[in-house]
């Protein structure tokens, strides 16, 4: 396909997206522009290098550590999101993380085939007042965890009270 991501960062061997060491992919651009949030330079989607996604599958794949995708709103970027994804999948037996601001139920509605290559996504919008620094890997209580088990049917299992 050749899809083109706008990637805002990408972190190497990082710990605090998602259990273990990880790649993170930050990419950027954001509809969702949340009060609060943090990474509010990387809205504008140009704001972030333009790579195609064989480029950004090297990029996280030069190690072993599994890989995490952020934004921004990845799913924004929705092509080359499950692009990627579906190449790590098929290349290697890396877990993926996701984080969106959408809420699990618009995720299965209006991008089920992403739900087939990761295995964690983390949803909801950032909400500043419902926001607690002692919740793992997410910032506001809103926010949910969910495992994503593709064989062959999608099974979903929120795990965000589980301690990781």
């Amino acid at each position: 396909m050749s899809n083109h991501l706008y990637v805002a960062k990408i972190v190497s061997s990082t710990s605090v997206d998602g259990v273990g060491l990880r790649n993170s992919l930050y990419v950027s651009g954001c509809n969702i522009h949340c009060p609060g949030c943090h990474n509010k330079e990387w809205w504008p989607l140009k704001s972030g290098r333009k790579m195609t996604v064989e480029e950004v599958y090297a990029a996280l794949n030069a190690d072993n550590f599994n890989i995490s995708i952020l934004g921004g709103e990845p799913l924004m970027q929705y092509p080359a999101i499950l692009e990627l994804c579906q190449l790590i999948k098929e290349r290697t037996n890396k877990t993926i993380w996701l984080w969106t601001g959408y809420e699990i139920a618009q995720v299965q509605d209006s991008f089920r085939d992403l739900m087939k290559y990761v295995d964690v996504i983390v949803d909801g919008a950032f909400k500043e007042e419902l926001r607690d620094t002692s919740l793992s890997f997410r910032g506001s209580k809103n926010q949910r965890i969910y495992e994503i088990v593709c064989n062959p049917e999608i099974r979903i299992t929120d795990i965000s009270d589980i301690p990781m």
